[in-house]
Order: structure tokens, then C-alpha cells, then sequence
């Protein structure tokens, strides 16, 4: 009896730690947001006019396409990137810019 219980817990615990769950994280939209928009504004020179939007979100990778809009003097630029779990941006493109 008790070998049956030491099996299964050892189990248990073994598909606890293995989890994707559990081993990964996963960057909140909140954040992702906020760190595409950061390198967003480096990267055109310019300050956001409406708030960044996640598009899509990549479930094998757990990245998150991202959309931000950002005003740089008279132009308005849509810039689309990528956010992995550790919150790092990946500019993927960029719009012309329109009046």
C-alpha cells in the first residue's frame, strides 16, 4: 500500500513540474503593450496617440503581435511587432506615413 501511494505521488509531482504552465511565463497584455510602445516610440521618434492593441496571440510561442500607433510631427505610423514571454519586442513593420 504504501509503494502504490509513493507512486503516485512521485506521478503527480512529476506532471506538476513538467507542466508548460508551470516552467514558462507568459508577458500580460498589459505589459506587452507597454513595451511595444516603448521601443515604438524609439524607434519612430514620436509619442503614442491611441493605445497600443494585441492582435493576435501565438499559443505554441506565446508571443503577441502587437499593434501601436504613434504620431511623429504632422504623420501617424502603425508600427506591428512581436512580444515574447520575457516581454522583449521584435519590430516586425512599420506604415507610411499618413496625414
Amino acid at each position: 500500500m504504501y509503494s502504490v501511494k509513493v507512486r503516485l505521488l512521485t506521478t503527480l509531482l512529476t506532471l506538476i513540474i513538467s507542466s508548460p504552465s508551470w516552467s514558462e511565463s507568459e508577458c500580460s497584455d498589459y505589459d506587452a503593450k507597454n513595451a511595444a510602445n516603448k521601443v515604438t516610440e524609439k524607434f519612430i521618434a514620436g509619442k503614442v496617440f491611441h493605445q497600443a492593441e494585441v492582435l493576435k496571440v501565438h499559443r505554441p510561442s506565446k508571443q503577441k503581435e502587437i499593434a501601436s500607433y504613434i504620431k511623429a510631427g504632422d504623420l501617424y505610423y502603425t508600427v506591428f511587432s512581436l512580444v515574447n514571454g520575457k516581454c522583449t519586442v521584435k519590430i516586425m513593420k512599420r506604415t507610411n506615413g499618413k496625414y
